[in-house]
């Protein structure tokens, strides 16, 4: 018998990694919300899944933090899991993507001031000592995943267009 090596792949570096955070997240919450429904719905909502789990990002780029993809990614699943143990979805009718992006809010709204604390306290300590140590590239991902998903979530909330009918004129 031969012997066949199993190439195992090395964890990925860079924007590859970053943005891993989302569509692992997407794949909980298909998994854990939608496992019951049809494919259909989970397509359906995909956009405002998407604009509900980056709008942490923009929470957290407005007020100048950045965090590290797997810190991003625990706050939102300990919420996934607090809505999977203690949550009531049909409170929002059926759509789970407003329920979950409720959620985000209140829980942001309650426990901002202890993140912001908490990030900007880590953030400035680890800039002092990678400075020192001419590691920066690191800090300068993580802000640029922050970044990345924060413009991610400005796309998604864009107002749509309305197009006038063509056959009725301008008063303009």
């Amino acid at each position: 018998m031969k012997n066949h090596a199993v190439y195992v792949k090395p964890p990925e570096r860079g924007p590859a990694a970053l943005e891993g955070a989302v569509p692992e997240l997407l794949e909980v919450i298909r998994r854990r919300f939608y496992a019951s429904l049809p494919p259909a719905h989970f397509h359906r909502d995909y956009r405002r899944l998407l604009y509900a789990l980056t709008w942490p990002a923009g929470w957290l780029d407005s007020r100048g933090l950045t965090s590290s993809p797997a810190r991003y990614q625990a706050i939102i699943a300990e919420r996934l899991e607090a809505i999977g143990a203690h949550g009531d979805p049909a409170r929002s009718g059926a759509y789970f993507p407003a329920y979950l992006l409720k959620c985000l809010q209140d829980w942001f709204r309650h426990r901002g001031d202890e993140l912001y604390a908490e990030l900007k306290h880590i953030r400035n300590a680890l800039a002092r000592i990678l400075d020192s140590v001419g590691a920066v590239s690191e800090v300068q991902r993580h802000a640029h995943h922050i970044a990345l998903l924060a413009a991610t979530h400005r796309l998604l909330h864009r107002p749509r267009r309305v197009t006038s009918a063509h056959d009725q004129l301008s008063l303009f």
